[in-house]
């Protein structure tokens, strides 16, 4: 091999050399180099779980806060539907309130027109009783006596009383 130009001393340690270099190269760097790739390998697997549950829960945060919204929705309209109730009924009861108050002051001014009726009634018959006397008076006086006038005066009057009644 000499005349190939092979030293097969030099290729023997060449040969060593090289099994030293790669149990060295194999022990202390290719090891920890590739624990150190499957370490990033599983960090970014890591991350990625990471990433995949913060999407999650990013997710069901959005669905709650969307929940939360149509519920805080609903319950306004409920309030405002009852708010809408409870305002028909307050005009409910304000409206029959007022009818009965227009009622009582109704009846009120019916007893008052009663009461003046009766108050003019009774004036109109105090009055026709008096120009009838009057009246009777005049005529009498003229034509009959004093003492005539009287007598016939009193039993008018006695009579008038049983027999008249204007109510």
């Amino acid at each position: 091999m000499e005349g190939l130009g092979i030293d097969l001393k030099l290729l023997i340690a060449q040969i060593i050399n090289f099994g030293l270099f790669f149990y060295v190269f194999k022990r202390f760097l290719a090891k920890p180099f590739v624990s150190f790739i499957d370490e990033e390998k599983q960090k970014e697997a890591e991350r990625e779980t990471s990433l995949q549950k913060a999407k999650k829960l990013e997710d069901e945060l959005l669905k709650k806060e969307q929940q939360a919204q149509e519920k805080a929705r609903k319950e306004a309209q409920e309030i405002v539907k009852e708010a809408k109730q409870t305002a028909e009924k307050l005009k409910e009861n304000i409206l029959s309130q007022a009818q009965e108050e227009g009622q009582e002051i109704k009846k009120k001014a019916q007893k008052q027109i009663e009461l003046e009726k009766e108050t003019i009634y009774a004036d109109a018959k105090e009055k026709v009783a008096k120009l009838s006397l009057f009246i009777v008076q005049n005529t009498l006086r003229e034509v009959l006596s004093d003492d005539l006038r009287k007598k016939i005066t009193e039993r008018i009057l006695k009579n008038s009383s049983k027999h008249i009644k204007l109510s």
